[in-house]
C-alpha cells in the first residue's frame, strides 16, 4: 500500500516538472506542488532531486518565468 502512495505522489512532480521545462513557465499550481514536494514528510528520490534542481537552474539562469 505505501507504494501506491509513493507512486501516486511522484507523478504528478514528474509530469509538472515536464510541463514546466517545455512551455518555460511556472504558474502558481505548479509553484504549489514543487513547495509540497519539497516540504515533504518522505525523502525525496535522486531522480526528483534532479528534476527539481533542473527546473531551479533553468529559473536562475532566466530561461523560465514565473507566472502569477
Amino acid at each position: 500500500m505505501n507504494n501506491l502512495k509513493v507512486e501516486a505522489r511522484k507523478t504528478p512532480l514528474e509530469s509538472v516538472v515536464k510541463n514546466i521545462l517545455a512551455v518555460r513557465k511556472i504558474s502558481a499550481s505548479d509553484r504549489q506542488v514543487l513547495r509540497l514536494a519539497l516540504f515533504s514528510l518522505h525523502s525525496l528520490t535522486v531522480t526528483e532531486q534532479d528534476q527539481i534542481q533542473q527546473v531551479y537552474e533553468e529559473l536562475e539562469a532566466g530561461r523560465i518565468s514565473l507566472i502569477k
